[in-house]
């Protein structure tokens, strides 16, 4: 793709992601696991992501594959230091488009809203968001000036 200015396929936009969605899932979710506890197990991820154990184990070992776990078969699951970077930018990223789905008004659906645009979103677009939410938190009161314009 030389040029992002032409129109392709959601797939070849996709491609220069190294993580699947689905990947990108369970080390955001390891990661959010691991803030309150130091032992997961595939059952705190089976759990967390209603995903049956015996998915969640052919994940891990995928995930292991590519150094972002350590899975210790019966035992637990530890993020590699990459692991752990790559965590904490996916949560980032979740939590910048959740508060700005909230900050729009977006009621219904926020979680499923932000799982949908969190995979696809470009890191310029994700900056200028999270600049934007900055400067909402800064100037509450254009937030209450949008709120009464979309209550007009």
């Amino acid at each position: 793709m030389s040029n992002r200015e032409e129109y392709y396929t959601f797939n070849e936009y996709m491609k220069g992601n190294s993580l699947t969605p689905s990947e990108e899932d369970y080390v955001e979710m390891i990661y959010r696991l691991s803030l309150n506890s130091e032992i997961i197990k595939v059952s705190d991820v089976s759990r967390a992501l209603n995903i049956k154990p015996p998915s969640v184990t052919k994940m891990i070992k995928k995930l292991d594959g590519k150094n972002i776990l350590i899975y210790r078969r019966y035992e637990s699951v530890e993020l590699t230091e990459v692991g752990k970077i790559i965590g904490q930018r996916l949560l980032y990223r979740h939590n910048v488009i959740q508060k700005f789905l909230k900050i729009i008004g977006v009621k219904n659906y926020v979680h499923e809203e932000t799982e949908k645009i969190e995979h696809t979103i470009s890191i310029e677009t994700l900056v200028k968001i999270d600049e934007f939410i900055g400067f909402i938190d800064r100037n509450e009161d254009i937030l209450g000036r949008f709120r009464e314009y979309q209550s007009e």
